[in-house]
Parts: C-alpha cells; structure tokens; sequence
C-alpha cells in the first residue's frame, strides 16, 4: 500500500513540475501579438519630427553633459536659454 502510495505521489508531483515549465496558452498569444504588432506596425507607429523636437533634444543632451540629476532648476533653465538662442 505504501509503495502505491509513493507511486501516485511521484507521478502526481512530476505531473504538475511538467505543467510548471510549459508557457500558458494566453502568453504564448500575447507574445505572438506583439511580435506582430512590432512586424507590421513601424511604419504607423513612427512620430513625426519637426525642428523643434530636434533642437529641444539637443539642448536636452547638452543640458545632461553640463549638470547632473541633482540640479533639475538648473538644467531647466539651461535647456529654456538653449531653445530660445536656437530660435534666434
């Protein structure tokens, strides 16, 4: 009886290990749709850039390399003189 025992719950533990490996049907979907998504999409998804997203983006990267994290007032600013001088 105890070797039946030990049998079953051999069998019933392997069963549900086996279970825990394998991807849920609904991720493997998802998974599946994004990958669609990012294959048929790009051309949809691509933002329009104009002259002042560049020049903002600019001065952004000029603001990180001149002031660190700890002074955002001062990299505000920064970034606000570097647009109007670019405007000019």
């Amino acid at each position: 009886m105890r070797l039946a025992l030990a049998f079953l719950l051999i069998v019933a533990g392997c069963g549900f290990a086996e279970a825990q490996n394998s991807p849920k049907p609904s991720d493997e979907v998802l998974r599946q749709r994004l990958l669609l998504k990012e294959r048929f999409n790009k051309g949809y998804d691509v933002q329009i850039e104009n002259a002042h997203d560049r020049i903002e983006g600019r001065c952004k990267g000029e603001a990180k390399r001149h002031y660190s994290a700890l002074h955002p007032l001062k990299r505000r600013k920064f970034i606000r003189d570097c647009v109007a001088r670019a405007r000019r």
